[in-house]
């Protein structure tokens, strides 16, 4: 009798627990959008909140640029793989997708879905022919030019025999580093950041644009890095700084809007954006100019050199003047931290342009660690880039919301 009474009391005693973690399952799933919404609201700002900080308050919003003159760097840390950004990536990715799935709109786009991908072919294809012929173009006016002056077109990536290969990192274990240092290592740089190379004709006049914001570390130490791989890749290249007048919430997009008009005047070739925190690890990843976008800064340490989805292109893009211009631009409408770059891959690809990569292996980037900044809110960085393939005509380069304050050599 007595071991009947224990495996009976056993019985309950399990039954009991099992129906207090479906009660607690329920409950807690019940409860889960509340808590999202609880943890999120500390952490963003609202569209409200964000019109109200916009330049309105202040005038136009305002933008400072600068050719880097020189800057230094001479050894290179190896960068470390974020566990970080790894978390960052996907708490970004779980709390995007659950605003969507919670979303009445969801049912909506799956009923539309068909009716948007009719519209989206309806989109006037950018052949890459029409490219691949410009690029022969200027390949063909650089050769003019270099039998003009009795020199060779300087050779190609592929043909490139004074390339490294493999780039040691030590460098970037510099901590303080100095403009002066970096204008005492490369003399040769005319103002603004320029060079050419003498003994042939560049095929490719390229502007590196580099938002900046309080790093002046991260900065001084990428020219320094930069330098020496462009000048081995034979480009005829300049650096253009670009950074925020002020301390309002700081606006990536609109500050390399404005930095690309002010490469228009430079006639450039090309623009590369570059995060100022990216450092390449093989010098045969090219700089110059390419036919379609392209993604330079692909595989990065700290995201395990893996590739997280189709639309990426944040931290190293390559892209032509006239590709830029028919994507209009980057979005002015993402304030803080976060959005913009994908917003980007959105545009490139909704014009049915392609994005190109690197290979894997020459194409890896060492991403510096710094402090984590205030990001935008998941909710309105997905609610605006669910529209970032119907709003580009209206959002980017052809507003006007910023004005070049000064310009420094």
């Amino acid at each position: 009798m007595a071991s009947f009474l224990v495996r009976f009391s056993i019985r309950r005693f399990i039954a009991f627990l099992a129906c207090t973690v479906v009660i607690y399952l329920m409950i807690g799933n019940s409860l889960m959008p509340a808590r999202l919404k609880a943890n999120t609201a500390r952490d963003i700002l609202s569209t409200e909140q964000q019109q109200q900080m916009a330049p309105q308050q202040h005038g136009q919003q305002a933008a400072q640029l600068h050719s880097a003159g020189v800057l230094p760097i001479t050894g290179a840390e190896h960068a470390q793989i974020s566990g970080d950004a790894f978390e960052e990536l996907a708490q970004s990715h779980q709390e995007s997708e659950k605003e969507r799935l919670r979303s009445p709109e969801v049912d909506m786009e799956k009923n539309n879905g068909s009716r948007k991908d009719s519209e989206r072919r309806q989109v006037e294809e950018k052949p890459l022919l029409t490219n691949l012929s410009k690029m022969k173009q200027l390949e063909a006016e650089r050769a003019l030019a270099a039998k003009e002056q009795n020199k060779s077109l300087c050779p190609d990536i592929s043909d490139n025999k004074g390339l490294l290969g493999k780039i040691p990192q030590a460098t970037l274990l510099i901590t303080n580093m100095k403009e002066e240092e970096v204008r005492k290592h490369y003399p040769y740089l005319e103002p603004g950041g320029s060079w050419r190379p003498t003994e042939c004709v560049a095929r490719y006049k390229v502007a590196l644009i580099i938002p900046f914001r309080d790093r002046q570390t991260h900065l001084t130490r990428l020219i320094d890095f930069l330098v020496p791989v462009l000048k081995r890749q034979l480009l005829d290249f300049r650096f253009i700084v670009t950074e925020q007048y002020g301390r309002d919430l700081f606006n990536k997009g609109r500050i390399m809007n404005a930095a690309f008009r002010l490469a228009e005047r430079l006639g450039v070739d090309c623009v590369v954006f570059h995060d100022v925190d990216m450092f390449p690890q093989d010098d045969h990843n090219s700089y110059g100019c390419q036919p379609t976008p392209r993604h330079i800064g692909a595989f990065v340490s700290s995201l395990g050199y893996q590739l997280w989805y189709k639309e990426i292109v944040g931290g190293v893009l390559a892209i032509t003047m006239d590709d830029y211009r028919a994507i209009n631009g980057y979005s002015n409408m993402y304030w803080a931290w976060g959005g913009e770059d994908d917003d980007m891959g959105k545009r490139i690809l909704s014009q049915n342009m392609k994005i190109a990569r690197p290979d894997p292996t020459t194409g890896r980037f060492s991403m510096l660690k710094h402090l984590k900044r205030k990001r935008t809110a998941p909710k309105l960085i997905y609610k605006l880039l669910r529209s970032a393939d119907t709003r580009w005509k209206s959002d980017g380069l052809n507003v006007t919301s910023w004005r070049i304050v000064k310009v420094n050599q």
